[in-house]
């Protein structure tokens, strides 16, 4: 990850700013000009390069990472279909990089329905989808090993927010793009009616660390244009878990309560079935301002 952000904001560069909130030992501050909450200062490569260590996937702490990332496979590629869904009106299948693509699940996804699939993740969760049959063309968008202009699809699933120069990994998209190519992700959705009800008590806050940035809809949409991005399509989505991974966070982010109904609920048989929790992410697909909607595969 690399971080070409100084002392600014991450979307304007802006560098007057305000405290929002403190998490996790950081602090999120809000840009006076554009809007947009980050953490600041941003911490070291080094300790952020460290949050994502096999621990992440299993035996995650606290709210960074997962106790069991595989048991949530289901619920992933149901969301990552309709993705897809979302994204094959747009474009035809050809050739699709997911950044940050962990175990692989959506460009299995992507396989199944007739996309060519490359990926990049500079997690160990990279073994999983080389065993997959992924090939995988570098470790992240920084240092992928593709041609220019080769790509037809670029992903980043739940990735933009963990990033600390998001409008600079979409420039880089900028170079890998074919033209009429889109450029599709999620984030979470700080803009929520959860979320402004909260301020500073929201629970996104907690994630704070593994989470760089909260984008709002209408930081999300500058961020993309600051890359030199047309956004196509921007709506909220539902997030897909299990209710096992719904009782984990609760006791994380609900206090007594939350813990209560971790001690009842933890193990039981529901804890594996499959749901979508609505309002929670962001989805964003947008092509490079000088292409015309028009040009399209």
């Amino acid at each position: 990850m690399v971080n070409s952000v100084k002392d600014g904001c991450p979307i304007c560069r802006d560098t007057r700013r305000q405290a929002v909130v403190a998490q996790n030992g950081l602090g999120v501050a809000r840009c006076r000009n554009c809007g947009q909450r980050y953490v600041w200062p941003v911490p070291s490569e080094s300790v952020l390069a460290a949050i994502y260590d096999r621990n992440y996937y299993r035996g995650g702490h606290g709210s960074v990472g997962f106790s069991d990332y595989a048991a949530l496979t289901p619920a992933r590629r149901r969301m990552f279909g309709r993705h897809l869904d979302r994204i094959e009106p747009l474009i035809r299948p050809g050739r699709v990089l997911d950044v940050g693509c962990a175990t692989g699940d959506f460009l299995v996804v992507a396989r199944e329905r007739g996309w060519e699939v490359l990926g990049v993740d500079p997690s160990p969760a990279r073994e999983q989808a080389l065993a997959a049959g992924i090939r995988m063309v570098g470790h992240t968008i920084d240092d992928v090993d593709l041609a220019p202009h080769s790509i037809d699809l670029i992903t980043f699933w739940d990735v933009l927010e963990h990033l600390p120069d998001p409008v600079a990994s979409l420039r880089r998209a900028q170079e890998l793009l074919t033209p009429g190519g889109l450029v599709a992700a999620t984030v979470p959705n700080a803009g929520s009616a959860v979320a402004r009800l909260s301020g500073a008590r929201w629970f996104g806050y907690k994630t704070a660390g593994e989470h760089l940035q909260f984008f709002s809809p209408a930081t999300i949409s500058r961020c993309f244009a600051a890359a030199g991005f047309d956004v196509t399509v921007r709506r909220p989505v539902a997030w897909s878990c299990t209710v096992g991974f719904l009782i984990d966070r609760a006791a994380l982010y609900l206090g007594g309560p939350g813990r209560i109904a971790h001690r009842a609920l933890a193990g039981r048989r529901l804890s594996g079935f499959v749901v979508d929790v609505p309002q929670v992410n962001q989805f964003v697909a947008a092509r490079l301002a000088s292409v015309p909607d028009s040009v399209a595969a």
